[in-house]
């Protein structure tokens, strides 16, 4: 290196504030200052990129007219806001999570985990007004400005890395696609903004302290572990809260005496929403994973985490060194399948054969790919069944393929036809809106009739306390189904 070369651009701090000087500009939602060295025309192709990941990773609830609700119900809060003409997409995705989020451009997800958690139109429109209010503040935008000022960031390109496609990862979900957590201050403005459409479109802001009242129960509930992802995404705080109703006190009794609620009309929309981990998606007993809907049966190895994905069914063993993947081949037919894995760049096949498994034709081979953090071993198997081509891969650092081997080979050699009636036959639970015969309580209901799900749970579903009265003829949300046998 040249120590007497001439250095020409500025010191970093005097970059640093002509980047914020040009950067700065005014917040459409809150007429505020805010950093932006994006676009709008940036920001919207990100969220159609964004939008294009979530869709490949994620499907869509298959209910058309529950599809039609939200999206109206958005499209009206996205109308009431400071950016009416940003390509507003409102999606309701098949996801027992409870979760709702926004990305760039005016793209909004919410899944049916959280719908059947809401008990009123009033509160659909909190949450939806929540995340209208995080892309109108461009809370997003700001973010990825503030990366690309420290070189984090460079564009569209850089955004959507490697890391984010990757549908491998055990426990993957949605909100992984668009890893940007909002700060508290970004959050308690969404809230403000949120009540600010929703009160525009008529509905009674109030409604949103339930929603953040119910996440809290499902917290205390599961005693902080496995919480909702709105809400670890979101966070909530009684202090939270007590801004919301601060914000709420500050509206005139007459224009809230004015606004609706709409609980009767929410339910029907929800009544009959699959509830829970549907298992016409596949299920696991145990070691076991059962498909249905694909008829399909395959053991993976005993006591290591299990996972089933959208686009995957995952393995990983005890010690996180090794995973078994189970996917769909892009090609037909396990021998094309095969040619194109093995024949791939920087993969080194050996022993790859055709045979069959279980009666099925396959091919199945072992294999060593160089990766970033070191060479990988494996073996790789395409079955055909049902007219689909499945990718079995068992991987793990090649100084370690010897130990592996083996169980690889029994998981690859466990893929078979789903015959058993029972799991052939399973149906998810669902919810049932029906009005309770007799004055009564959800306990004294569950001790009368049992049901998949606890007491404690259905009291969150509902929105009520487990010993509140319900009068004769009040309408609740029930739990109807079976959960699968377990295998145990």
């Amino acid at each position: 290196m040249n120590r007497n070369r001439r250095v020409t651009r500025p010191p970093l701090p005097i970059a640093i504030l002509l980047a914020l000087l040009v950067g700065c500009a005014t917040n459409p939602a809150t007429g505020g200052r805010m950093l932006s060295l994006i676009s709008e025309r940036q920001e919207i192709e990100m969220g159609r990129a964004y939008a294009e990941q979530i869709a490949q990773t994620m499907a869509r609830y298959d209910d058309p007219e529950l599809q039609t609700y939200v999206e109206e119900i958005g499209l009206r809060l996205a109308a009431a806001s400071e950016r009416p003409s940003l390509p507003w997409s409102f999606v309701v995705l098949d996801d027992p999570v409870v979760n709702a989020f926004a990305v760039p451009g005016g793209f909004l997800y919410v899944t049916r985990g959280i719908l059947t958690h809401f008990n009123s139109e009033a509160e659909l429109a909190a949450v939806l007004g929540h995340e209208v209010g995080h892309v109108t503040a461009r809370h997003s935008v700001e973010q990825l400005s503030r990366q690309q000022l420290l070189g984090g960031l460079l564009g569209i390109g850089s955004i959507l890395s490697e890391d984010v496609r990757s549908v491998s990862g055990i426990g993957a979900t949605a909100i992984g696609v668009f890893g940007l957590s909002h700060s508290r201050s970004d959050e308690h403005q969404a809230d403000l903004l949120g009540i600010r459409y929703a009160l525009r479109d008529g509905y009674d802001p109030r409604e949103a302290i339930d929603v953040h009242t119910m996440l809290g129960r499902q917290t205390e509930l599961r005693g902080g572990r496995g919480i909702p992802n709105w809400l670890a995404t979101h966070p909530s705080s009684a202090d939270r809260i007590d801004r919301i109703r601060a914000q709420v006190d500050t509206i005139p009794e007459t224009t809230l005496a004015s606004t609706r609620v709409l609980e009767a009309e929410y339910l029907a929309q929800i009544d009959g929403v699959v509830f829970g981990a549907n298992p016409r998606d596949g299920f696991f007993q145990r070691a076991l994973f059962l498909h249905p809907d694909l008829e399909f049966v395959l053991r993976m190895p005993e006591g290591w985490q299990t996972a089933n994905q959208t686009q995957a069914v995952l393995a990983q063993s005890p010690e996180e060194d090794a995973i078994v993947q189970l996917t769909l081949a892009a090609s037909d037919g396990h021998a094309a399948a095969a040619r194109e894995f093995f024949g791939a760049e920087g993969i080194r096949g050996r022993g790859v054969d055709a045979t069959t498994v279980n009666r099925l034709r396959a091919t199945i081979g072992a294999f060593e790919a160089a990766t970033e953090s070191g060479a990988v071993s494996g073996v790789a198997a395409f079955l055909d069944h049902g007219g689909r081509t499945y990718r079995i891969l068992g991987y793990t650092p090649t100084a370690r393929f010897g130990s592996y081997e083996a169980t690889f080979r029994e998981a690859i050699a466990s893929f078979d036809r789903l015959t058993d009636r029972a799991a052939l036959a399973v149906q998810p639970l669902r919810i049932d809106v029906q009005a309770v015969d007799r004055a009564t309580t959800l306990r004294q209901l569950v001790d009368r009739r049992g049901g998949p799900i606890g007491v404690d749970e259905l009291a969150i579903l509902n929105g009520i306390g487990a010993d509140d009265r319900l009068e004769r003829g009040t309408r609740i949300k029930w739990i109807v189904g079976e959960l699968p046998p377990d295998g145990s």
